[in-house]
């Protein structure tokens, strides 16, 4: 809650360019709702400041990301973690594994990776919280202006089942985190108020967890008494499945390593299942994040790296039809799209191939010099051929 960890402006005269939420057109294809953070406009080398006490996670001290040169702090606030990321830098003041105090300068803003003007971007996260269309991503303009703190009054209520403890007083609102069945829970303001209100369907109380942490609950989930029976048997830990599967949210390079620098190795359609290789919590935390990477296996087997903000949780659909081609001559197969690349197979003349691309992308690339189409033979082997070589007919 806002009431219980706050954050100092980032920047000094903050003038905001850019709220969160905002734009939904341009973030649609991240899996966005709108605008993940907030963008405050300033020349290139004005001072970034901490906006609170924390470490520093991560630096990427160089642009090649969507987030260009940025920052990340974890601060550590009432048993919940929450992150702040400083993006399109110009240079970064501090290094790895470094302790801040909020105020302190980081950084000098920018106009890195994919910026269209010099401003700073701030996201904040709350690790484990829900945000319908934003993931764990908060909107961080409620953290920084002050909001009037509600005084704890002498009632204690009690929750009937488990649910959730919300940001706000609407079930659309971020989840800050479960309140288990039989919680004890007090009430802040207006003791009154919240007993004509608990057990009424549509009504929303203000409350404080034992470890501190303020939010709302649904009156309909709550009582006045404690509960009488005792907590149920934990249930059993379900089985985890044998591998976790990301898909890609449109036609995606897969790559040799975690950059759009390094080399393609094949392209993922949206129904290609995506394996997670090795950390699964990880990897989910960074789904839909721009400037992150998930390493993966493809079904044929092969290791790869995909834009974590290319991807999403649930398979896209299946092409009707892929496009076929045909070499026009014999020719090579190999293994990334490079003439230097090693050789893994010889084609014949007019073998069918088929493009895994989309149709319409592949179509256009066909007989273009210097433009290579991943494909599969007949055979189930896969790799690159080059365009300028091949016809969607048979020659």
């Amino acid at each position: 809650m806002a009431n219980q960890f706050k954050l100092k402006w980032p920047v000094d005269n903050p003038i905001i360019t850019q709220r969160f939420g905002e734009n939904p057109q341009n973030y649609a294809r991240f899996g966005l709702a709108g605008h993940e953070g907030v963008d405050f406009g300033l020349p290139v080398g004005s001072n970034v400041y901490a906006c609170a006490d924390g470490e520093v996670f991560k630096v990427q001290p160089r642009d090649g990301t969507a987030y260009g040169i940025h920052v990340c702090i974890r601060h550590q606030v009432g048993g919940r973690e929450y992150r702040t990321i400083y993006a399109h830098l110009s240079r970064v003041l501090v290094s790895l594994h470094q302790s801040v105090r909020a105020g302190e300068r980081i950084a000098l803003s920018g106009d890195t990776g994919n910026s269209t003007a010099p401003h700073l971007h701030l996201t904040l996260k709350l690790i484990g919280a829900e945000n319908p269309g934003y993931g764990n991503r908060l909107d961080p303009l409620l953290y920084l202006r002050e909001v009037e703190v509600s005084e704890p009054s002498d009632l204690t209520i009690y929750t009937t089942d488990r649910v959730r403890l919300r940001a706000q007083a609407t079930t659309s609102s971020t989840h800050l985190a479960w309140l288990d069945g039989g919680e004890a829970l007090t009430v802040l303001d207006d003791a009154g108020a919240a007993r004509a209100r608990a057990g009424q369907h549509g009504q929303w109380i203000q409350v404080r967890r034992a470890d501190g942490m303020d939010g709302y609950v649904a009156a309909w989930y709550v009582q006045l008494e404690p509960p009488a029976w005792a907590p149920p048997e934990p249930a059993p830990e379900p089985e985890l499945p044998d591998a976790l599967f990301v898909y890609a949210t449109e036609a995606l390079n897969v790559r040799r390593g975690p950059s759009v620098g390094a080399s393609r190795i094949a392209i993922a359609l949206p129904h290609d299942p995506l394996a997670i290789v090795g950390d699964w919590d990880a990897a989910l935390a960074k789904v839909g994040d721009r400037g992150e990477w998930l390493p993966v296996r493809l079904p044929t087997g092969r290791r790869g790296y995909v834009a974590a903000w290319y991807v999403q949780l649930n398979p896209g659909p299946a092409p009707e039809v892929l496009l076929t081609v045909y070499p026009s001559e014999d020719m090579n197969m190999r293994e990334r799209p490079t003439v230097r690349a090693k050789l893994v197979g010889r084609l014949e003349h007019n073998v069918p191939l088929i493009v895994h691309d989309d149709p319409e992308r592949a179509c256009a690339l066909v007989g273009r010099y210097d433009e290579w189409l991943y494909v599969e033979t007949e055979e189930e082997e896969w790799g690159w051929v080059a365009a300028w070589y091949v016809s969607d007919v048979m020659t």
